[in-house]
């Protein structure tokens, strides 16, 4: 059940509890972008990401602007190349606006997932596999602290070699 509840930022908080919610919001987000989505999760999600709807939408994102960015940070991706993700060959074509990287190992023990839309909006799932959690689309002073703790993920996070594209 999606409940709404009212914010310190004037936003709206939806609660979140089944995958199909969390999808949807996921791309409601994904629709918002304008200059930068960030993901932290143990994996790509595939509920968030591999479906037809996600893959285009993020495909546009990513070539409206060469200052369209996408990073994405998790603690592994095996699982992700061994069932063909789609955001892979996606993120391997727009090099320049697409980042995976894996998280430093002071950061693989964080079970939870995120995702962060212009420092502006929200979805975050405490426990990455259950899909409960929270959303809003605008929340710039929560978003502030979620991103603070992104950029030090990211700076201790190397660039994931099994997901470059390989140029022969």
């Amino acid at each position: 059940m999606t409940e709404n509840i009212p914010t310190e930022d004037n936003g709206t908080l939806l609660t979140f509890d089944s995958r199909d919610q969390a999808a949807k919001l996921a791309l409601d987000l994904i629709n918002k972008a304008r200059q930068e989505i960030c993901f932290f999760g143990p994996l790509i999600d595939p509920v968030l990401f591999d479906n037809d709807a996600a893959a285009e939408k993020l495909s546009e994102f990513a070539r409206r602007s060469p200052r369209t960015r996408i990073r994405i940070v998790v603690n592994d991706t095996q699982k992700n190349v061994v069932n063909s993700h789609r955001l892979l060959p996606l993120a391997q074509k727009l090099t320049s606006s697409i980042d995976i990287h894996i998280a430093g190992s002071k950061h693989r023990d964080l079970r939870q997932q995120y995702m962060l839309v212009d420092g502006k909006a929200y979805l975050f799932c405490p426990v990455a596999e259950r899909y409960q959690g929270r959303a809003e689309m605008h929340a710039p002073a929560a978003v502030r602290e979620m991103q603070q703790d992104f950029e030090e993920i990211w700076n201790h996070s190397k660039p994931d070699i099994n997901t470059r594209r390989l140029n022969l």
